[in-house]
């Protein structure tokens, strides 16, 4: 079986990939990309496919780190594993979540209004003639 036939197979019996990461970095198009090829991706980094064209190569350079991501493609991929890797690394600190008292001491329009005749007072002071 060639190599071609076998990257097509591995397309079509695989089904679409789950993105088992935050998703809010990607773009709609790169969501779309990642779930089609997302199997075959994985299979060409990690050597379960032999690339064979130069775009199959140079991909999995980029991968590596080894080359600048260009193609939408390489983009998606990329941004997959460095997300991974982030929330690999940093796990539940990724999750925190921070809320604003609404007891606080000024709100947000009253801060607001602050800064303005702050601003207002320090402009007149410094602008005498």
């Amino acid at each position: 079986m060639s190599e071609e036939i076998k990257h097509k197979q591995l397309i079509s019996e695989k089904g679409p990939f789950i993105i088992d990461c935050n998703l809010k970095i990607f773009t709609d198009e790169e969501i779309q990309i990642l779930k089609k090829y997302g199997h075959w991706f994985h299979a060409l980094t990690h050597g379960d496919l032999n690339p064979f064209t130069l775009a199959q190569a140079r991909f999995i350079k980029v991968a590596q780190n080894e080359e600048t991501p260009v193609t939408v493609e390489e983009k998606a991929w990329f941004k997959y594993l460095g997300r991974k890797r982030i929330e690999a690394d940093l796990g539940d600190r990724l999750h925190v979540h921070y809320e604003i008292d609404q007891d606080s001491f000024y709100n947000r329009d009253q801060a607001k209004q602050l800064r303005s005749t702050m601003g207002k007072v320090i402009y007149k002071t410094h602008n005498m003639d």
